[in-house]
């Protein structure tokens, strides 16, 4: 898994450096995002939560291939929770089949309670993962897609997770109209999970709400477990308010 994990790592460096040649000449640039305001943060892997309110800054900057996806997540007292740095490159996006591959450092910030010099205090201490995935996407319409998913995330220190897989089937059926000015979207997904030697299988679901060209939404997630050795809650849930943007410009 490491060596997997180094060459995914490797291949995404490479077509950074490769990819400069094309993004130069490239003129379309995009500037996207989300913050999320939920009372329980549902981590990357939704059998994770926060277990209390929590803001999200979801970011994506680059071109049409490359493009640097920051995630940033605090608990809602300001303390933060974690951080991924992703760099993603795509290299196949037509009108049936999207296929792209990301790499990232990540940080997780956990709180725990030490003595110094005699006495109680509390300290946020840093966990650092690398990770890679790998995501086709089938698309069976502007609507529906299929998305077989993995990520593989290595622990860097040695009293944390080692070796975490992450292989989920993902299915996405975005902006169903429910009126002239409402639509739905839905994301359903299983999920098996492997952390060193424990092991689980899950189902979790998204379902937002939005009103066309406006940028808020309301978003509820929910994450069932079906058979799993591994700590957690049975069932999920998690409700948010989404603000959204989408910018594309000219590179002058």
């Amino acid at each position: 898994m490491k060596r997997i994990l180094m060459f995914v790592a490797f291949m995404a460096v490479m077509q950074f450096v490769i990819a400069q040649n094309d993004e130069n000449t490239s003129t379309t640039k995009h500037f996207n995002g989300s913050i999320w305001a939920t009372n329980n943060g549902i981590s990357l892997i939704p059998s994770f939560n926060l277990g209390k309110p929590a803001v999200m800054f979801n970011f994506s900057l680059g071109g049409e291939k490359l493009s640097f996806d920051p995630q940033f997540r605090f608990s809602m007292e300001g303390k933060p929770w974690s951080f991924i740095l992703w760099w993603r490159y795509q290299f196949v996006n037509n009108e049936k089949f999207r296929f792209k591959i990301g790499a990232h450092p990540a940080f997780s910030f956990k709180e725990i309670d030490v003595i110094k010099d005699g006495a109680e205090m509390e300290i946020i201490r840093v966990r650092r993962y690398l990770a890679g995935e790998l995501s086709p996407t089938f698309k069976f319409s502007e609507k529906i897609s299929l998305t077989p998913y993995w990520l593989y995330a290595h622990g860097v220190e040695d009293d944390i997770t080692q070796h975490t897989n992450y292989i989920a089937l993902q299915s996405s059926f975005s902006k169903l109209a429910l009126s002239d000015k409402c639509n739905l979207s839905l994301t359903p997904q299983v999920y098996y999970l492997r952390m060193d030697g424990l092991q689980g299988v899950y189902a979790a679901s998204s379902f937002t709400l939005a009103k066309n060209d406006f940028p808020l939404s309301a978003s509820l997630m929910i994450n069932q477990k079906i058979d799993s050795e591994i700590a957690g809650d049975d069932f999920i849930w998690s409700a948010s308010l989404i603000y959204s943007f989408n910018n594309k410009y000219d590179k002058r």
